[in-house]
């Protein structure tokens, strides 16, 4: 076969150029856009990340605020709220209560004198006045409940007791009081809103894994833990 070189002509060089260039720049501007897709993925889980953080500090600000208010209530009505959890009979008006009513004030009793539980929520401080106005009690969600345990010792209460605060699942605007909560978000919201209220809540601060055992902390079908930084209790202790 023969074969022989053919001289372009400026003109052609010239196409020939302009050519190859538009094709660097098409290939330059897919990597580009490539580039941007992945700057925008980032940026988009950046803002989710950022979204969880602030959430899991409402939720921590909710937690200490609740918090305060429970055991200002509990200071006022110790005797009270012990007998409950003492099993002892009085004719008082019963201090453990949630899922109270307005205007009735009447709601549903949330005692054990085995386990030596009172419980109460945001809707007896409500009731009772004692509620910021104007602040809900819940987010149609969830609803946070103290639950008061007395502290036992070789069967022998020993005049101390105990709080565990807790976000509980409303059905039909009422607490819970029965059955099990699917956890349906992810476990990576679940880590960046748990870190975030840790970080404000300290030492005190927990969590209730997201339905399974989460790092050391365990939540299976034998054993429920709410766990904290250098701490963990069972929930069957309390519920």
């Amino acid at each position: 076969m023969n074969m022989r070189s053919r001289r372009l002509s400026p003109h052609q060089r010239r196409v020939h150029q302009t050519a190859t260039e538009r094709g660097w720049s098409l290939l330059e501007m897919i990597v580009g856009l490539g580039l941007l897709a992945v700057v925008l993925a980032g940026g988009l889980s950046l803002q989710k990340r950022l979204a969880d953080r602030q959430l899991g500090q409402q939720q921590a600000d909710a937690v200490s605020n609740f918090t305060q208010l429970a055991v200002q209530y509990f200071l006022v009505h110790r005797l009270a709220m012990e007998a409950k959890m003492a099993g002892l009979v009085s004719d008082a008006p019963n201090p453990c209560l949630i899922n109270v009513s307005l205007p009735s004030g009447v709601g549903q009793a949330a005692f054990d004198s085995v386990k030596h539980t009172c419980a109460i929520d945001a809707s007896l401080l409500l009731a009772l006045g004692l509620w910021p106005s104007g602040v809900p009690i819940d987010d149609g969600a969830q609803r946070l409940v103290a639950i008061f345990r007395q502290v036992y010792w070789a069967g022998q209460a020993t005049g101390a007791d105990e709080v565990l605060v807790l976000s509980a699942a409303l059905q039909n605007g009422l607490v819970l009081g029965q059955g099990e909560v699917a956890f349906k978000g992810q476990d990576s919201s679940f880590l960046e809103q748990t870190q975030a209220s840790l970080s404000l809540l300290g030492g005190a601060g927990g969590f209730v894994p997201p339905g399974h055992d989460f790092g050391s902390c365990q939540f299976n079908s034998v054993i429920k833990q709410v766990c904290g930084k250098a701490w963990a209790v069972t929930l069957s202790d309390f519920l």
